[in-house]
């Protein structure tokens, strides 16, 4: 069966479906135990399985405030993991004003069950739905009872103890604890932009670099040094060092924050070509230095320390940028 994907809720073609519903956003631990519980019970009642999400391309989230940092993956990244789990729909819904004011009943009583069939509908348990989130487990369960509408409720899946959120996963980012927030989202958290022109300060110290404004609606980073690997293109994976900041030390003051990439043995040139940047170990924090010399000299000792790791660590953890559920 064909893997779908839908932006608008016009025109669907017909089938009764199972549907987990959420924002998705990492398509962590969590997301990956709902998804799973819903295609298993999607296959006991011979429903087609999909996911019901959300694109902000209106620039504004469910409680109409403007979108800046807030995500851990882009809505091409979330789609490419969904079908990676086999789901057979994807819904990406843009938040729309009128969407986000549909109360509990409507939401489910217009939109899954008349323009999508719903049969099945899977959330975790702290799962919310309609106008300000008036919609819950409780609701659906109470719903389902005069609806040909099963409920999923599906228990929390936790990490060390805790529960496994989205929210999570951005405080371990922004303290600059990418392997934690790894090991939560089974992926590596990345960044992609396109390589613009620089000062070229790299370049005179000997480690030219890639760089590219930080995207304005990915979560941040703790500013400072990462090894990274680095696909250019969509191609190979290549050992990388990058920086997340504002180099202080050689821009003026209010600068974006740019993430400056530097590929080991890498000849190329970048300029204006699309770079996926995989960050796989936080090093140290951006300093500010007294001098080019001092900058130099640090910048090449962590050249030689990142090349290190990605010869030893780097070699053998997670080669495949994939983690295992625990």
């Amino acid at each position: 069966m064909t893997f779908n994907v839908y932006r608008q809720l016009d025109q669907l073609p017909f089938a009764h479906r199972g549907i987990a519903l959420g924002v998705f956003d990492g398509v962590h631990k969590g997301h990956r135990h709902l998804i799973s519980m819903l295609k298993c019970r999607c296959e006991d009642l011979s429903l087609r399985s999909g996911v019901f999400t959300f694109s902000y391309e209106m620039g504004v989230g469910f409680n109409e405030r403007k979108v800046n940092h807030d995500f851990l993956m882009t809505d091409d990244e979330k789609i490419d993991i969904l079908h990676g789990l086999g789901v057979k729909d994807v819904f990406l819904i843009p938040l729309t004003s009128d969407f986000c004011h549909l109360n509990k009943e409507s939401f489910l009583r217009s939109v899954l069950e008349e323009k999508l069939h719903v049969r099945l509908l899977a959330i975790g348990e702290d799962g919310r739905f309609g106008w300000k989130g008036e919609g819950d487990a409780a609701y659906l369960r109470e719903y389902s009872k005069h609806h040909q509408l099963e409920p999923l409720i599906v228990p929390d899946l936790t990490w060390k103890g805790k529960k496994v959120t989205s929210t999570r996963i951005r405080e371990a980012l922004m303290i600059g604890h990418v392997v934690e927030a790894a090991k939560m989202m089974a992926r590596t958290f990345r960044l992609q932009g396109t390589v613009v022109s620089g000062s070229h300060l790299g370049s005179r110290i000997g480690s030219p670099t890639a760089n590219f404004v930080y995207p304005l609606t990915s979560v941040l980073l703790r500013r400072g040094v990462y090894a990274t690997r680095t696909r250019v293109d969509g191609g190979e994976r290549l050992p990388s060092i990058s920086n997340v900041g504002v180099a202080p030390s050689v821009r003026e003051k209010g600068s974006d924050v740019v993430v400056e990439t530097h590929i080991y043995d890498y000849a190329g040139n970048l300029y204006g070509r699309k770079i996926d940047v995989e960050f796989k170990e936080f090093i140290r924090d951006e300093c500010v230095f007294s001098s080019v010399h001092d900058l130099s000299a640090r910048v090449r000792a962590d050249l030689d320390a990142v090349r290190a790791w990605h010869q030893t660590i780097g070699a053998v953890q997670f080669p495949d940028a994939s983690y295992m559920v625990e």
